[in-house]
């Protein structure tokens, strides 16, 4: 049971029964001891149960969509659901292609077509979303980083360095001339350096509050892959191919 379907049956659980054990989430759902408490933490901390010892009991009026749906998903919704229906044009029927975590691939999903397509994602609201399209769907094996949604695994760069897309869509937390696109972590720089290499053609999505931003780690440089975003920007580096929309 992936982690948003599990995290949907624990909050109904709990609802109808206002308080449930650990013990009982165990045994109604098959999982281990550990898996409930970290759900149950994860949970809590986004205001969705109330922990106690040993369960958690109902807060009512909360849905998973309020926890899910959060202020990095919200923050320039528009420019990135435009972005996103310009990515979607880009995929092709029979396409084996890879979406991002990021919050602008997630709507590209709203807007795929294409027929007949496998997608690859890290996104754990990706794959919730790919599932109820019923597009085919490859999850790469890991753990899963909620608050950061994201699928992280020791062996997630080498399924993915044997792999072959025929697109790539990318997310990026900052696009800066001297050091070309940025991501938040050295473990996700990596993979996205995989995933680049895996792919015929890569989209970087960015609104325009991503240029001339710095940070830590760059996984690509600014030939590399070609960027789609919502406004002309001010952004001086002639290599930069860009797909306004």
């Amino acid at each position: 049971m992936i982690m948003l379907d599990r995290w949907t049956k624990i909050l109904e659980h709990v609802k109808k029964n206002k308080f449930s054990t650990v013990q009982e989430l165990m045994d109604t759902f098959n999982i281990s001891m550990s898996t409930v408490r970290r759900d149950l933490v994860a949970m809590d901390e986004r205001n969705l149960i109330k922990r106690t010892r040993g369960g958690a009991k109902a807060i009512y009026g909360k849905s998973l969509n309020d926890s899910v749906t959060s202020s990095m998903l919200i923050k320039n919704k528009e420019e990135k659901i435009k972005i996103a229906q310009k990515a979607a044009t880009l995929i092709n029927d029979n396409d084996f292609i890879f979406i991002d975590s990021g919050t602008t691939c997630y709507y590209i999903i709203d807007f795929i077509v294409a027929k007949n397509i496998t997608v690859v994602t890290n996104g754990i609201m990706q794959i919730q979303k790919l599932m109820e399209k019923g597009i085919e769907t490859y999850i790469l094996g890991g753990y899963a980083r909620p608050e950061s949604n994201l699928i992280v695994g020791e062996d997630m760069e080498k399924k993915v360095s044997i792999m072959n897309f025929n697109v790539a869509f990318l997310g990026t937390l900052g696009i800066d001339s001297c050091g070309g696109f940025k991501a938040h972590a050295l473990f996700d720089a990596n993979f996205k350096k995989t995933v680049l290499k895996a792919s015929e053609k890569t989209y970087v999505l960015a609104d325009k509050s991503k240029f001339n931003v710095r940070k830590f780690y760059t996984y690509a440089d600014i030939p590399e892959a070609t960027v789609i975003t919502d406004s002309k920007v001010n952004f001086k580096d002639e290599r930069l191919k860009i797909i306004y929309v």
